[in-house]
């Protein structure tokens, strides 16, 4: 733990993001219990209507990365994540006003776009780390983003079904719109120039580029050790719990 203290310590600004992380993912998963309940209820403990929540939640990234990752390359990044965490912070208030059965698909859409927006927030994120740790850190700093993940996952959905029990559905919400404006305020608080660093030898391939999703698909193609390290995931899924319940 010591050597992520002193990362944190020694690089303010990617303390900065590290904490708006924290509290952004705490965000995605603090209504998830909450909204589920809510589903159930309003779908008279339909299993399929639960099931229809995480689609909504789960579906979105697999078409929205590869956009996200090219507005990452091409845009301001710290603005890419104060604005994910903006508009996350206003679609969970709107959830506020499907307060009725009738109103179950309002729950699905907004649930749907504040996917996309956790899904606009991941690639800037992953993107501006070398600008803000140097080559020399960015294995540890992409290690703590994972544990952190993994650890707010968590703690997320255990305080948004906790929260849920004691206050109810509607407290859950703003408090987890709260934490989005939170992040932003992290995000913003950032001094570095956000622009990531790029080795000098890849100018040349970049000239050529158009920062298009198939460009990636072409790198990963021509690149084999690439492609088996961004499969790992893929094939670990196949044979994970999630996937057999």
């Amino acid at each position: 733990m010591s050597g992520y203290i002193s990362l944190l310590r020694r690089h303010p600004d990617f303390a900065r993001l590290w904490l708006a992380s924290v509290i952004s993912l705490m965000g995605d998963w603090f209504n998830f219990i909450a909204l589920s309940a809510l589903v159930s209820r309003y779908s008279d403990g339909s299993g399929l209507a639960v099931s229809g929540l995480l689609l909504a939640r789960y579906l979105p990234p697999l078409f929205i990365s590869p956009v996200a990752g090219v507005l990452a390359d091409r845009l301001n990044r710290k603005a890419l994540l104060v604005f994910s965490d903006l508009a996350r912070a206003v679609i969970v208030l709107l959830l506020l006003t499907a307060n009725t059965p009738d109103l179950l698909w309002l729950i699905y859409l907004l649930t749907v776009l504040q996917a996309c927006m956790s899904a606009m927030f991941e690639p800037a994120r992953g993107a501006i780390l070398p600008a803000l740790v140097g080559q020399e850190d960015i294995l540890k700093a992409n290690t703590l983003n994972n544990v952190t993940w993994s650890a707010m996952l968590a703690v997320g959905a255990l305080l948004g079904g906790v929260i849920t029990t004691l206050l109810g559905t509607a407290a859950v919400l703003v408090i987890d719109s709260l934490t989005f404006l939170l992040s932003a305020l992290f995000i913003l608080g950032i001094r570095t120039n956000t622009k990531a660093v790029k080795p000098a030898a890849s100018a040349a391939a970049e000239a050529k580029s158009s920062g298009s999703f198939m460009d990636g698909l072409r790198y990963v193609r021509s690149n084999p050790v690439a492609a088996a390290a961004l499969f790992i995931k893929f094939g670990l899924s196949l044979g994970s719990v999630d996937t057999l319940m």
